[in-house]
Order: structure tokens, then sequence, then C-alpha cells
């Protein structure tokens, strides 16, 4: 028996080594990447950029008078201690995505035999875009229909983009925020810049 081997041996044989080394290199997860050489101005396409001062961007007249917008604030009501179960106004003053999720501890309270069957304890979140609701604050409600905030209910808010911030979590009625508006018979959430 004459075994008469290929005339590019080691063609095959190379070809047979790096296949069975990249299988090894797939299952390890194992990956090769090649990134030019910042000094190397071959690979470096010279664009252009224009240079835009200050002057350029801002173009107003003496004249001109420029409104800030109006943020919602809280108005503590020192007198008043007396807190009750009301509506939940939310207001995003943040540069970043924010989802805010309630867990009602205190629904079995507040709602009467009838209002328990249709009051469940699942909860619920809503997601707001920058600065959404910023000037005067959202009123928020649930599917079922208003929603309404009392002592013990737990809320938390958290950016979105992934940069792990949050606000909270807030205790309704234990902590400062958030605030009861006694006028409006509201909770309200201001959520800014500063972690509170």
């Amino acid at each position: 028996m004459n075994i008469k081997l290929p005339r590019y041996r080691q063609t095959i044989l190379a070809a047979f080594c790096l296949g069975i080394l990249g299988v090894f290199a797939g299952c390890y997860q194992v990956s090769i990447s090649y990134e030019p050489d910042p000094n190397d101005s071959s690979s470096v396409s010279s664009v252009e950029v224009p240079i835009v001062s200050e002057k350029d961007v801002v173009s107003s007249s003496p004249n001109q008078v420029v409104n800030p917008a109006k943020l919602l604030t809280y108005k503590i009501d020192v007198g008043n201690s007396q807190v009750g179960v009301g509506t939940l106004r939310m207001s995003n003053q943040t540069n970043q995505a924010v989802r805010l999720a309630l867990l009602s501890r205190g629904s079995e309270q507040k709602a009467t035999a009838t209002e328990q069957s249709k009051v469940t304890n699942v909860p619920a979140h809503w997601d707001f875009a920058p600065q959404e609701g910023s000037e005067r604050g959202l009123l928020l409600s649930l599917p079922q229909g208003s929603l309404k905030l009392g002592k013990g209910d737990i809320l938390v808010a958290f950016a979105q983009d992934g940069s792990r911030r949050y606000w909270g979590p807030y205790v309704v009625g234990e902590t400062p925020v958030p605030a009861w508006n006694s006028q409006r018979k509201e909770w309200w959430l201001i959520l800014d810049q500063e972690v509170k």
C-alpha cells in the first residue's frame, strides 16, 4: 500500500494547524485586532476643521433680553406638618433620561373595601427624557386611573444611560423628598443634577 502525499503537503498541513488554532481561539474568545500607529501619517487623513469662536456662537444684540426658563422648585410648608394622600408631580431637571419606579407600600390603608379589589400592588415605573417636565412638572397616573401616593410608598429614580446614577430611595411622608404641597394636595418630586 503506497500512499502518495499531495504535492503541497506543507500548505495543507499549515492550513490544518491554523484551522485547529482558530477553533481553540474561538472557544476561548480570543480576538486579534490591529490598531494603526498614531504617528503613521499615511493612515491619517487630513481634514481641515473650522475653528468656531464664542463670538460666532452667541449672536445677541445688547437690547435683546434672554428669559431663562423657570424651573419648578419646592415650596415647603413649615407650619403645616400634616401630609396626606395625593397625586404625584414629577420634574426631571437633569440632563439624563431617568426612570422613576414606585413601590406602593401603603395602598391597603388608602383603599376602601370596594376599591381594594381594583388596587394592585404591582410596582409601576415611568420614563422621562432629559429636562422633561422641568418647568411645571408632570402629573403622573397609572393605566388603571389616577395615582394616589400616601405615607410609606417608596420612590426611586435612576439614570438610564448606564452611569449608575440614582436618586432615592424616598419614602413618602418619612423623607424630606418628595415634598407635600398642601395647596394642591400633591407630592412633588424634583430631580436635579445634585444627588440628594
